[in-house]
C-alpha cells in the first residue's frame, strides 16, 4: 500500500467534460458508473461534484446512500450565482447558507469527508473593493462553514486558483494562511498541482508551507488532462516534494478526459508509479 489514498473525481460531476457527448443520464447513474471505472482502474475512491450531489433526489439520495458508494472527497462547490463577498451574505436563514447547509448536510450522507472550495465565481472580489475587504468576507464565509461543518462532520478546503478563474487565493500561501487565520478545525486547504503550475509556483511550495494541506489534487498541466498525458513532469516533481512532507492523506486526479474509462487507468498507472 502507498503513502496515500489515491482518488479521481468523476467525469460530468463538475466542470470536466463528461467524455460522452450526447449521453443523457441521471446524477445517481452517473456516479455509480464513475465509481466503477474508478475503483475498477486501481483508485482507492472517487471524489464528485457538490452540483451533482445537489441534483439528486431525495430518493435517488436514499439509494446512493444504501450502495455505499466510495465517494470520500467533493468539489465545485459554490454554484456562481451565490455572491460571497456582499453584505448579509452569510447571515442564518440567507440563501447562500441554506446552501451550503443542504449541501453539506448531502456530502455527511453519501460519507464525504472534505468538500473543495474553489468556486471562483462565487468567491470573485469585486471591482474597486480592497483585496483585504475581500479576503474578510471570505473568511466570515468559512466560519459559517466551519459551523454548519462541525455539525455535519465535514471539512472545508480552501483550494486556491489561477488568476484568469478568480482574483481571490491564488497561491498556496495565501489558502494556508486563510485557513489558519480563520482557525476552525473544520477548515483546511488543499494544494493542486495544476494552480500551482499556472502560478508560478515550485513543485516544493508545500515544504514551506506554514502548515499542510488536508487534500491534494493533481492534474497535467499546462492542459488539465490526466496526469502522465505530456510526460509528467512538474507531477512528478510534486509528488516527489510531498513525499519528503508529513502528509499521508488523500491524493485526487481532478481532470478532464476524452475517453474516460481509457484514460482513467493509464492516470491510475501514473498515481501508482509517483504518489
Amino acid at each position: 500500500m502507498g503513502r496515500y489514498r489515491l482518488g479521481c473525481s468523476i467525469p460530468g460531476a463538475s466542470f470536466m467534460p463528461e467524455g460522452e457527448a450526447g449521453i443523457k443520464r441521471s446524477a445517481l447513474e452517473l456516479l455509480s458508473d464513475g465509481c466503477e471505472a474508478i475503483i475498477g482502474a486501481g483508485f482507492d475512491y472517487a471524489e464528485t461534484g457538490v452540483g451533482m450531489v445537489m441534483s439528486m433526489t431525495e430518493a435517488e439520495m436514499g439509494k446512493a446512500a444504501a450502495a455505499g458508494l466510495p465517494i470520500e472527497t467533493a468539489n465545485s462547490f459554490i454554484p456562481p450565482e451565490y455572491k460571497i463577498v456582499a453584505d448579509g451574505a452569510c447571515e442564518v436563514g440567507s440563501p447562500l447558507y441554506k446552501y451550503v447547509d443542504t449541501a453539506l448536510s448531502r456530502a455527511a450522507a453519501l460519507g464525504i469527508k472534505i468538500v473543495v472550495f474553489g468556486s471562483g465565481g462565487a468567491r470573485r472580489i469585486p471591482d474597486g473593493m480592497a483585496k483585504e475587504t475581500g479576503r474578510a468576507y471570505i473568511a466570515k464565509f468559512l466560519s459559517m462553514c466551519a459551523d454548519i461543518g462541525d455539525r455535519c462532520g465535514v471539512t472545508v478546503a480552501i483550494e486556491p486558483l489561477r488568476a484568469s478563474e478568480c482574483n481571490a487565493i491564488n497561491l498556496t500561501s495565501t489558502a494556508a494562511e486563510l485557513s489558519g487565520g480563520v482557525g476552525r478545525e473544520r477548515i483546511s486547504y488543499i494544494a493542486d498541482a495544476f494552480h500551482m503550475y499556472h502560478g508560478g509556483e515550485p513543485a516544493d511550495a508545500l515544504l514551506r508551507a506554514s502548515a499542510l494541506p488536508v487534500h491534494i489534487h493533481v492534474s497535467e498541466p499546462p492542459d488539465r488532462t490526466y496526469p502522465g498525458r505530456h510526460g509528467g513532469e512538474y507531477v512528478a516533481a510534486f509528488a516527489e516534494a510531498l513525499g519528503r512532507t508529513a502528509y499521508r492523506g488523500r491524493v485526487s486526479v481532478e481532470c478532464g478526459f476524452s475517453d474516460f474509462r481509457r484514460e482513467v487507468r493509464l492516470a491510475y498507472d501514473f498515481m501508482n508509479a509517483h504518489f
